[in-house]
């Protein structure tokens, strides 16, 4: 799913399956990250429309949740997804899992890009392994300049290929004020933005990748500039924002 609008002098964009104009100075990896150590990412998991079309990540924070962004589910049904964890390849999938409802925040895209984010229930309880594990989600704000770990299985490039290696990099936490000189209002409270140099950021097929810190979920991927990695910040939901509304929706939907 893709939605291009315009923000300010730049476009923005949700990060489903989608095609954009060449950007020859890009370069590989997220944009510009590498290949993640087997294991490394237990938590990783990646939304497929079928088995072996990626189009969105996620996170597994319980036995029966993956928490991703509100984007990839809209205009979808649980029907429409598989979900595969335990394995870093998109070829070599390793288990798969059936989403059995989607609980979407009730506010989201209210304002535009706001409250973006998601959970799955699946119909089956995941069986943890040494490849399969949940990941704990923050309550605590992530200090400025701060490095959090981004991995995902998005576009290596603008228009490129989906990787079939997951990807990781490392990104800069900005402050709010300087995520909103380029965003302006798609930037709220419930954001928080990532930012290195040009040919390193999010791309297509990032969208509800799970960023960490210090070994905790801090925010799933929410959007980025038309062209990836162009040298603008990236924009995600943050998990002390909305930790309450996750552990409150996974409760009542038990």
């Amino acid at each position: 799913m893709f939605l291009l609008k315009a923000i300010v002098l730049v476009s923005v964009f949700y990060l489903g399956a989608a095609k954009y104009a060449n950007f020859d100075d890009m370069q590989s990896n997220i944009v510009g990250g590498s290949d993640a150590k087997q294991g490394s990412a237990p938590y990783q998991v990646s939304l497929q429309l079928g088995k072996g079309r990626h189009n969105c990540g996620g996170a597994i924070i319980d036995s029966r949740f993956i928490l991703t962004a509100a984007h990839c589910l809209e205009k979808r049904k649980p029907s429409d997804y598989v979900i595969m964890a335990g394995s870093n390849k998109i070829s070599e999938g390793s288990v798969y899992y059936t989403p059995e409802k989607f609980i979407i925040h009730n506010s989201y895209d209210m304002p535009e890009y706001h409250n973006d984010i998601a959970l799955i229930r699946l119909k089956e309880e995941i069986q943890f392994t040494d490849n399969i594990q949940k990941i704990e989600y923050e309550s605590s704000e992530v200090p400025v300049d701060e490095k959090i770990t981004l991995t995902g299985w998005g576009r290596l490039n603008t228009n490129g290929p989906v990787p079939d290696n997951l990807q990781e990099i490392q990104l800069t936490h900005i402050s709010y004020e300087k995520c909103k000189e380029s965003h302006g209002d798609a930037v709220g409270d419930g954001h928080l933005c990532t930012y290195n140099k040009v040919g390193e950021g999010i791309c297509d097929a990032d969208s509800g990748s799970p960023l960490t810190y210090k070994g905790k979920l801090v925010a799933v991927v929410n959007f980025g500039t038309s062209v990836c990695a162009l040298g603008i910040p990236d924009a995600h939901a943050k998990i002390a924002y909305y930790h309450d509304w996750i552990r409150t929706n996974m409760e009542n939907n038990q």
